[in-house]
């Protein structure tokens, strides 16, 4: 993770030019016009692969404007998807104003002209692709911006956005990219169903694996969390998921799976602390009882949820 940005760590004086060189650069590719002082912004950036990064904004208010110039100057052609953690925002283009909602996504052409209006203090995700990495012509960016919320995935892009910047931090270099390629998937399947364009169901298909695998990680305290609830949730043969998972190269079963990622989210509750039971944790992590929980975490990993605990509790005081 890189730190454009930290205004804190800087003199008052020098702060508005650190934001425009921050968003800006050497070759603008837009102008920052800055709301009342005290100037306060921090910028984070994440790289999940060629031409694919994440960006994580905060600060007060200020407007983000890429004018008809800077278009014409810029290449490759890209496009943002943003997640809006905290205030009040508006995205105005040649179709007109849209407010965006806290909690929402939003997708902006960088092909076009437009203004980013952070009217009040903000707390901003924007994930910002080329257009050849996501897959989609700017047509089809075009038609999804204004209809993201009728895709299928949704929901799913906005969690998956939501959590991405965490789940993306910690992880090694080496490995950001292959999260990057989940993402660029899912990012095509919304783009493309939003648009309601020819491509929608290839893409859609191309996204199934990722888009199980995080459903399987939304619903893993459910007990009832079946292959079969997988399959019809997401519109698909038992048949077919199982040779999809088989065709991804994936070790285990569909069900082993499942039974994998709730052990490991087990372990991640026992690790924070004594404060929660085992019985708690069992039900958490979709296990019938506390008996059935504990004969499976001991199965895999050769100690009990209670002797595992202590293990790792005496680990972190070293």
């Amino acid at each position: 993770m890189t730190v454009l940005l930290d205004t804190d760590l800087l003199p008052e004086a020098d702060r508005a030019d650190a934001v425009h060189a921050a968003y800006d650069g050497q070759h603008p590719r837009r102008t920052v016009v800055l709301g009342p002082r005290p100037v306060r912004h921090r910028v984070q950036r994440l790289e999940l692969g060629p031409e694919v990064h994440l960006l994580r904004t905060a600060g007060n208010a200020l407007d983000i404007v890429r004018t008809p110039g800077q278009v014409r100057a810029d290449a490759p052609e890209h496009v943002a998807i943003g997640w809006h953690r905290r205030g009040d925002a508006l995205v105005s283009t040649a179709g007109g104003d849209s407010g965006i909602p806290a909690g929402e996504l939003n997708c902006v052409d960088m092909t076009a002209p437009y203004r980013l209006s952070h009217r009040t203090a903000h707390d901003h995700d924007v994930l910002i692709l080329s257009n050849r990495q996501a897959g989609v012509p700017v047509d089809v960016v075009r038609a999804a911006a204004p209809a993201l919320r009728r895709s299928p995935v949704y929901d799913l892009v906005r969690r998956h956005l939501a959590g991405l910047h965490v789940a993306v931090a910690g992880l090694p270099a080496r490995h950001r990219p292959l999260t990057g390629q989940a993402t660029l998937a899912l990012v095509r399947a919304l783009l493309t169903t939003a648009a309601d364009c020819a491509s929608a169901d290839d893409a859609m298909d191309a996204a199934l694996e990722t888009r199980i695998t995080l459903y399987v990680d939304a619903h893993l305290g459910e007990r009832d969390l079946t292959v079969e609830r997988i399959a019809a949730a997401h519109a698909v043969s038992v048949r077919h998921l199982y040779t999809l998972w088989a065709r991804a190269g994936h070790p285990l079963t569909p069900a082993q799976w499942i039974l994998e990622r709730r052990l490991q989210l087990a372990q991640q509750l026992l690790a924070a602390g004594p404060g929660v039971s085992i019985a708690v944790i069992a039900r958490r992590c979709g296990f019938a009882d506390h008996s059935h929980f504990s004969r499976r975490f001991r199965q895999a990993f050769g100690l009990s949820p209670t002797e595992w605990r202590v293990a790792a509790g005496r680990g972190a005081a070293r």
